[in-house]
């Protein structure tokens, strides 16, 4: 299964022109020198990988908060937001935004990094 699920992942990484390997030509100049974003999410989640894809072509330092199912940084994401699971969860210490859902972080991102 390890193997059929490289091989698939890489398959679809190439068709869609390895997003996130490139920097943007609009990303500014001192992304590199910024706070590190938290990325609250898990590895498995559709709706985090645009928003990892998005930090990394715009050369953002960030760090990615694993909170799957069982562990105890899903408990802690809860009680910071409110009772309410829900990622991706975006926390920008520059700017100091907390934000939820794929589309609107990425569109938050793109203006302001």
């Amino acid at each position: 299964f390890q193997a059929f699920s490289m091989v698939t992942s890489t398959i679809a990484a190439i068709v869609r022109d390895m997003p996130g390997s490139k920097r943007q030509l609009n990303a500014r100049v001192d992304n590199e020198d910024m706070r590190p974003l938290e990325l609250w999410g898990y590895e498995a989640s559709p709706f985090v990988k645009p928003v990892r894809e998005k930090l990394c072509s715009l050369a953002l330092p960030h760090v990615m908060v694993s909170c799957s199912r069982g562990s105890a940084n899903r408990d802690r994401l809860i009680e910071r937001t409110g009772n309410k699971f829900q990622v991706p969860f975006l926390v920008d210490p520059n700017t100091g935004i907390e934000l939820f859902e794929s589309p609107e972080i990425c569109e938050y991102l793109e203006k302001v990094y």
